[in-house]
């Protein structure tokens, strides 16, 4: 150390240990002298006053017996000696014979000193009393003697003996506090005093060690000297270490300024205001910065930044969240003198001086590309129109300011069929054409978008008179009517559709988009259950006819799983024979408000919801269970069961029904299956593997509903089948000479020519089953014979059927036929 170093750290000799210890030493003991002394004070003074008064008592022993003669003989001469004598003590200031009533001695000292005023104030501790007793009857009392303590000199004798004991307290205190500073000079402040002298001239960068004084190697003061030892040690290794990464810290800034020079993302560090401080060239380059000019500085608003505040605001966010990761980031658009546009990602942290430093790097090519997307997002690639999510995105923002408007939703009738027939590239240029006629139809404040395949959205902005919104539909579907011009395999052929429309008006229908659409759909559905071609606009009963729709699927729903559905059967009769031979099982419900609800209602519901393959399991096996049983009873009929086209083939696989067979102990020709055309117009090879199944398993096959579809002759001609049952409609109206009877003649002998079997369904009356006997059909079933029963009346029903064929078939020219 050196010699301004010592004079700076040179300490008074009233501010070092020894002083400040002697001088707490001292303190303590005088705090603690004045608390001993006024302790001992009061201590001896009560001691003292004590011993006092057990003198006084013993001095009334000593006269008790001379008074108690003096009293008994009224002597006051003897009582006057006897006072005398006892005033004699120092510690009596007054005494006082008593006598009967009477005072037959009394005397004080004359003089009373200053101080004894206290001996007024408390009269019953001056005051010593004993009672005189009859020297001839000790418990007789005859009289009193009193004697008055002189407090003055007990209080005399109290100071003398407190001062004695306080001389002796104050020498012990000066001894201790003397050799307390003794041992804390030899054995503290010396040792101390030596080892910060060493310490000062310690060379701590030259390795030198500090020495332990002598005799102090396990004391403190040893471990102090050790423990600064052991930091100067540390601190030359920290001194080193911090060299060493100044070393590498200079190597670093060059390598780190080498890299901020020739990178190839921009650099920049700048403060919260955007005033740069130093910019790398890749920096200058994106972001076309000005060259810098005389003296002034750099600014962020140098260059052409369209969002300059968010770029700020980011570096501001940056530096005010310093204490969590502080980096932010985001893209900004940058405009050149020349109207170039470049697209930055800037990413800023802060420095830790209230500056930030930022990466520049160029996303022009990215963010294109997500403009790109994002257009593509909500636009129809085909069309160019808006697709359903960029009309939401358009009206998102609908709300009560917005002017009213109407919302046409438009489909292309028979548009599936095009593109089964003709290829999707047809149905593709055809939705292009639409396109094309729907623009020119347009006016610029219109809207239009494509939601569907071949769905429409027009929304005409300020319609709201239905009359000229009528008038302007009409001409758009007169429009959209006219030929297409279709290329196909280099020629042009004309192609026609026709167009259903539905029509919601804002706000009256609908407060948002949604609630629009919704209106809309519904008003084209109901236009479509009318055949298309035409257009309607949305009534509050339409939305009241999909709540019921919506409210009879639930109860539904819950009779199916109630199993409240009862199958009932209709008889089939063997019109040759004259017998009943089988039976169809027919689904019915009866709502337990509604009464009977029709099959053509629910049936289809049950399609479209996904019940009717739980629903035809139910079918099925309650078909097997009654077969049985009849069988059983002795009557030997089948059961058919109508099949949806919806159950083929994973909801009626081979083996459920092969299974059911087996669980109701049943042979394959008991069970026959229903299926109608709409079966066979589907997949026309699973169809085709479903039905040949069924065959190989034993079981028979019926085309229900024949000549009601478009190819049903095909159908028969590529499908195996066992029966074909004749829709009632031909049946309803046959007679000997209209046209339908030369239908049902021709059906009956084309499917004896193919080895078919003929039901004729809907035979109500006896002119119908006579005319079906002559043109030779085998079967047939209608209201004549019965209506569909339920399963515990279908017995009785039975018996009624084959008796009243029996006594009616010889009127047709046939035998009786034997009742079952």
């Amino acid at each position: 150390m050196n010699s301004a170093t010592s004079n700076s750290t040179r300490v008074h000799w009233w501010h070092g240990i020894l002083a400040r210890s002697l001088m707490g030493v001292v303190g303590i003991a005088l705090l603690m002298g004045i608390a001993a002394s006024l302790l001992v004070g009061q201590v001896v003074g009560q001691h003292v006053q004590d011993r006092a008064l057990v003198r006084l008592g013993e001095l009334l022993d000593t006269v008790e017996s001379t008074v108690s003669v003096a009293c008994f003989t009224a002597d006051e001469q003897l009582a006057s000696e006897v006072v005398q004598g006892l005033l004699r003590n120092t510690e009596v200031r007054r005494a006082l014979i008593r006598a009967g009533d009477g005072e037959i001695a009394g005397a004080e000292r004359r003089q009373r000193p200053p101080g004894t005023d206290r001996q007024m104030n408390d009269p019953a501790g001056s005051m010593v009393k004993r009672p005189i007793y009859s020297p001839f009857n000790p418990s007789e009392k005859i009289g009193e003697v009193q004697l008055e303590v002189d407090w003055a000199a007990v209080d005399a004798q109290v100071r003398e003996s407190t001062g004695f004991a306080t001389a002796l307290l104050a020498v012990s205190l000066g001894l201790v506090i003397v050799a307390a500073a003794a041992m804390m000079l030899f054995l503290v402040v010396r040792p101390i005093k030596m080892t910060s002298d060493r310490l000062h001239r310690l060379d701590v960068v030259g390795g030198e060690r500090l020495a332990m004084p002598e005799g102090h190697e396990r004391t403190e003061i040893g471990r102090l000297s050790a423990d600064i030892n052991q930091i100067t040690g540390r601190l030359v290794e920290v001194l080193e270490h911090e060299r060493t990464l100044r070393h590498q810290q200079e190597i670093g800034q060059r390598k780190y300024q080498d890299l901020f020079d020739k990178a190839v993302s921009g650099i920049f560090v700048a403060d919260r205001d955007g005033v740069l401080d130093s910019v790398n060239r890749a920096f200058v380059e994106l972001t076309w910065l000005p060259e810098k000019r005389g003296d002034a500085r750099q600014k962020l608003s140098d260059a052409g930044w369209q969002d300059l505040e968010g770029l700020l605001s980011i570096i501001r966010a940056s530096l005010d969240h310093s204490d969590e990761s502080g980096v932010a980031e985001d893209d900004f658009l940058l405009v050149g003198n020349r109207g170039d546009e470049r697209w930055l990602r800037v990413a800023v942290m802060p420095v830790g001086d209230g500056s930030v430093q930022g990466t520049v790097s160029d996303v022009t090519q990215r963010k294109r590309e997500e403009l790109s997307a994002r257009r593509l997002a909500i636009t129809d690639a085909l069309t160019g129109f808006a697709n359903r999510v960029g009309l939401h995105r358009a009206f998102a923002d609908i709300g009560a300011a917005t002017a009213p408007f109407a919302l046409v939703m438009v489909d292309l009738d028979g548009f599936k069929r095009i593109n089964d027939a003709m290829g999707f590239p047809v149905g593709d240029e055809l939705l292009v054409g639409v396109a094309a006629r729907l623009r020119e139809a347009l006016v610029e404040t219109d809207f239009v978008a494509r939601v569907g395949s071949d769905e429409f959205v027009l929304v005409l902005a300020g319609e709201q008179d239905r009359k000229r919104l009528s008038e302007r539909i009409q001409r758009l579907a007169i429009r959209l009517a006219l030929p297409y011009d279709i290329k196909t395999n280099a020629e042009h052929i004309p192609l026609t559709v026709s167009i259903s429309i539905g029509i919601a008006l804002y706000p009256d229908d609908g407060a948002d988009i949604q609630d629009l659409l919704r209106c809309a759909e519904l008003a084209l559905n109901f236009a479509r259950t009318k055949g298309g071609k035409t257009y309607q606009f949305f009534e509050p009963a339409l939305q009241e006819a999909v709540e019921h729709r919506r409210r009879l699927e639930d109860e539904l729903r819950s009779a199916v799983s109630s199993r409240r559905l009862q199958v009932y059967f209709q008889p089939i009769i063997d019109l040759r024979q004259g017998k009943l031979v089988g039976a169809e099982a027919l689904l019915r419900w009866f709502h337990t408000r509604h009464g009977p609800v029709s099959p053509d209602v629910f049936v289809p519901l049950a399609e479209e919801i996904g019940l009717i393959g739980e629903i035809g399991l139910v079918v099925l096996d309650e078909a097997c269970r009654h077969a049985a049983l009849w069988r059983q009873k002795g009557y030997d009929i089948y059961v058919s069961v109508n099949i949806s086209v919806r159950q083929i083939p994973d909801d009626l696989p081979h083996e459920t029904v092969r299974e059911a067979l087996r669980r109701h102990k049943l042979p394959a020709d008991a069970v026959a299956i229903e299926i109608t055309e709409g079966v066979l117009m589907g997949n026309v090879s699973v169809a085709q593997a479903w039905i040949e199944g069924l065959r190989a398993d034993g079981l028979r096959v019926f085309l229900d509903d024949f000549g009601t579809g478009y190819s049903s002759l095909s159908y028969l001609k590529r499908f195996t089948m066992d029966t074909v049952k004749i829709d009632k409609s031909f049946i309803r109206d046959m007679n000997a000479d209209n046209s339908d009877r030369a239908l049902v003649d021709a059906i009956i002998t084309m499917a004896a020519s193919l080895g078919m079997h003929v039901v004729a369904e809907g035979i109500e009356d006896f002119q119908q089953l006579v005319l079906l006997r002559e043109m030779g059909c085998h079967y047939g079933q209608g209201y004549y014979f019965s209506r569909p029963v339920a399963a515990e009346d279908f017995t009785a029903t039975a018996m009624r059927i084959n008796a009243e064929l029996a006594e009616l078939c010889p009127s047709v020219g046939e035998s009786p036929a034997k009742t079952l």
